[in-house]
């Protein structure tokens, strides 16, 4: 048996698929703007179906589009045959999508879904198809070659059905003008969520957790603030509780440099009064990397209101904890 090129195919395969997506672009059908207007234009939701691989493409795209802004659900052909299709109403849009046009379960539905009062856009390589007769908008997906050395595994034409979901909901974006707090407000719990959404407020050592003296403070009290708070610093206040400097295991060793170590130096004494701080509004990751990019990186700041008041303390661990 004649050994194969195995990297030869594999590449083959993706410049198969690469050219079936520029061909698709060449031929972009413009019907995908009167789809664009149709979502714009409706008070409802979107609706996504398909069988097969063209469903697990749905699957994807009604993701997208629910992440990032327009409200949408996967809804499968079987399911909808048999009560699922309630889930639709007369102000939906319907993105149904199939290669051949012909997928029989697909269809079936599609003539209920219109009587509900939903539009349908379909999304299919054939313009004559049942499906394209039973769309109010067609979206024609040339496929110039399948990935399949057969040409009958759905390889490229599923692609071109992605990456087209994925510009559609782009163009969804952009045209709603989604914002990146838009995006964050979907996506609490990942990196990416937490980087967007998460502030110093909900991160920072607050009320009894944050470390502060008086700015008479003497040694005593200031080494036992630092060893029960445990964040290795504490921060100094005037009377009206406004910070008026930091100190921390640093700024303390850096004092034993230069003076003789008195159980009566005040914090004054030994603070740096011009430290680095942040505000409550900032988010948790741009501090993150301002404190580690620094010329020379800090571990911990304190947090300050806009009237300067020493509302909290943050640490780099704290910030790293988060996941950011």
């Amino acid at each position: 048996m004649k050994e194969k090129d195995t990297l030869g195919i594999i590449k083959q395969a993706l410049d198969d698929e690469i050219s079936s997506l520029v061909y698709f672009r060449e031929n972009l059908d413009p019907s995908v703007k009167n789809c664009i207007d149709l979502i714009l234009n409706s008070k409802g939701k979107v609706i996504v179906t398909g069988v097969g691989k063209s469903g697990d493409i749905a699957k994807k795209i009604s993701h997208t589009l629910s992440s990032t802004g327009t409200s949408a659900y996967f809804l499968h052909p079987t399911d909808a045959s048999h009560g699922d299709s309630g889930i639709v109403g007369p102000d939906d849009v319907v993105l149904a999508i199939g290669k051949s046009g012909e997928s029989e379960e697909l269809n079936y539905i599609l003539p209920t879904l219109r009587k509900i009062g939903a539009k349908i856009v379909g999304i299919t390589a054939n313009s004559k198809s049942k499906l394209a007769e039973l769309s109010d908008v067609v979206i024609i997906t040339p496929v110039l070659k399948e990935a399949c050395p057969l040409d009958l595994a759905p390889t490229s034409s599923t692609t071109i059905a992605l990456v087209l979901g994925d510009a559609i909901a782009v163009a969804l974006m952009e045209l709603k003008e989604f914002k990146a707090d838009d995006f964050a407000l979907y996506h609490p719990a990942g990196r990416l969520g937490k980087r967007l959404s998460l502030y110093l407020s909900d991160v920072m050592r607050k009320g009894e957790r944050n470390a502060s003296i008086p700015v008479n403070a003497n040694l005593e009290v200031i080494l036992k603030e630092i060893t029960e708070k445990g964040i290795g610093a504490t921060g100094v206040v005037d009377e009206n509780f406004k910070l008026v400097g930091l100190i921390t295991d640093f700024d303390i060793r850096k004092y034993l440099t230069k003076h003789t170590l008195s159980p009566s130096v005040t914090a004054k004494e030994m603070m740096n009064p011009n430290p680095n701080h942040y505000l409550p509004n900032e988010k948790a990751y741009d501090v993150l990397i301002n404190m580690e990019g620094r010329e020379r990186p800090i571990s911990v700041a304190p947090v300050v209101d806009e009237n300067g008041i020493f509302v909290g303390m943050i640490s780099l661990h704290d910030l790293l904890q988060k996941g950011l």
